[in-house]
């Protein structure tokens, strides 16, 4: 969740290449060469976007049609792929991150809409309630790597409650987060963690659940639903 303006030039970006076996569509996303933390593609995105894929492998339409919202999307990299697996998904991050989000919708546009799929990207602040995103209905929650910054954590939570609280249905919620070895980041997660199950049940997914090549001892996946 970074504060910083995200202007950018071509010449500042990169392309990476990121593959989904299911259905034959390799995603191209864009990275800046220097950034903050919503320009680049972290680890924990793509556990969570290759777990999708398999979960897609093993029932064909697990996304086909579904509602998804990303919280933190930084470079869109979960929520491209659901979208390439046929979902209907919004993409969020703060304001100055959607350019290069928005980029990188329109880069993999054709793709994603000859597999039924649709994904457009809008700004929303974690904590802000009044946001028109969080009264429509969601099938499903997705975010990667987003507990890292203190200021955020407790605006993250209200921003989760919410969204179960104010819809008829609970969103099934996928969360991915690399657990970090310093102190401050062990303290933080564990902040967080113990906040969520208050409110939430809380199932982490077994590494041998999830895509062969993209799971890691140091990366978390939890499957979340509203108490």
């Amino acid at each position: 969740m970074s504060h910083k303006k995200s202007s950018f030039q071509t010449n500042d970006l990169f392309p990476r290449e990121i593959d989904i076996e299911v259905c034959l569509k390799t995603l191209k996303v864009y990275q800046k060469i220097e950034g903050d933390v919503n320009c680049v593609v972290w680890d924990a995105s793509l556990v969570l976007a290759k777990y999708l894929e398999s979960m897609c492998q093993h029932k064909s339409d697990f996304l086909s049609g579904i509602k998804v919202l990303e919280l933190g999307a930084g470079l869109g990299v979960v929520g491209l792929t659901a979208a390439t697996l046929g979902a209907q998904v919004t993409l969020t991050d703060l304001p100055e991150a959607l350019s290069l989000l928005r980029l990188n919708i329109t880069e993999n546009k054709p793709k994603i809409g000859s597999m039924g799929g649709y994904a457009i990207a809008e700004s929303l602040v974690w904590g802000d309630n009044t946001s028109d995103i969080l009264k429509e209905e969601f099938d499903m929650v997705v975010l990667a790597d987003c507990v890292y910054y203190e200021e955020a954590l407790q605006p993250l939570l209200e921003t989760l409650k919410y969204l179960n609280s104010g819809m008829n249905k609970k969103p099934m919620i996928y969360l991915t987060q690399e657990l970090r070895d310093t102190d401050t980041q062990k303290k933080l997660w564990e902040s967080f963690y113990d906040k969520l199950v208050d409110s939430f049940y809380v199932e982490q997914v077994p590494e041998e659940q999830q895509h062969a090549n993209y799971r890691s001892p140091d990366i978390v996946l939890l499957r979340i639903i509203k108490k």
